[in-house]
């Protein structure tokens, strides 16, 4: 069930909110799941083929499901991380990373978000991007510099989500930065999707230990859009 977070009082939003995470956590990736469940009943309607043509019609499917149950969680497209550095004058912000989408429950401190990188994947080049220019940037610091948990989401638009998971799972294992300890291995169903895998990754100090969580969407036979 996902928690009603409009009759939580959060009071000290920081410490609640790491105290009430998992069941944060769970019900963010629910409400992924059920925007993508409402994007793929609408036919998919989306400008182009790029992950961001993707990532925003979730995005906008999801904040459709957050109104309609009035739900605390406020999921936007694209999300800045500037460093203290940046913050202070020092850095350009211009180089702050900027993942794909994220999703906050208390406006009263900037704490409260759950990041979420997007990919588009198929057992070909597109399964080493989701590893280098996703994984590995949160296991680099880039993404996720504070967060003890983040997620990422893999448009499967060429072979079966096990197919995938295989070549990423190989490419993890080659990776310098990481090894066979950060494999992707199942994790509990969300809803009606099935296609769900975790990874744990130990971080050079001083970023903590992370935890993804990976979402795989079946995405076989859409085709391209005509635009």
């Amino acid at each position: 069930m996902i928690p009603e977070f409009q009759d939580i009082t959060f009071g000290s939003a920081a410490p609640l909110a790491h105290e009430l995470s998992p069941s944060i956590e769970r019900a963010v990736l629910q409400l992924v799941v059920d925007g993508f469940e409402r994007w793929e009943a609408g036919g998919f309607v989306r400008y182009g083929d790029h992950e961001d043509h993707f990532t925003i019609r979730l995005v906008a499917c999801m904040k459709e499901i957050r109104r309609e149950r009035n739900m605390g969680l406020m999921p936007r497209f694209q999300g800045v991380e500037p460093s203290a550095e940046m913050l202070g004058g020092l850095e350009d912000p211009a180089h702050a990373p900027r993942i794909d989408m994220v999703v906050s429950w208390d406006v009263f401190t900037d704490d409260a978000l759950y990041s979420i990188e997007c990919k588009r994947l198929a057992p070909n080049d597109l399964a080493r991007l989701y590893v280098v220019e996703g994984i590995a940037r949160f296991v680099q610091g880039y993404y996720g510099a504070k967060d003890e948990y983040s997620a990422m989401v893999g448009y499967v638009i060429s072979g079966t989500p096990d197919a995938v998971l295989s070549r990423v799972n190989s490419h993890v294992e080659r990776a310098h930065t990481m090894g066979s300890s950060h494999t992707l291995t199942a994790a509990d169903p969300i809803g009606w999707l099935n296609s769900v895998f975790a990874s744990e990754h130990q971080r050079i100090s001083p970023f903590q230990r992370i935890r993804l969580t990976h979402l795989f969407f079946d995405m076989n036979g859409i085709g391209p859009q005509d635009y």
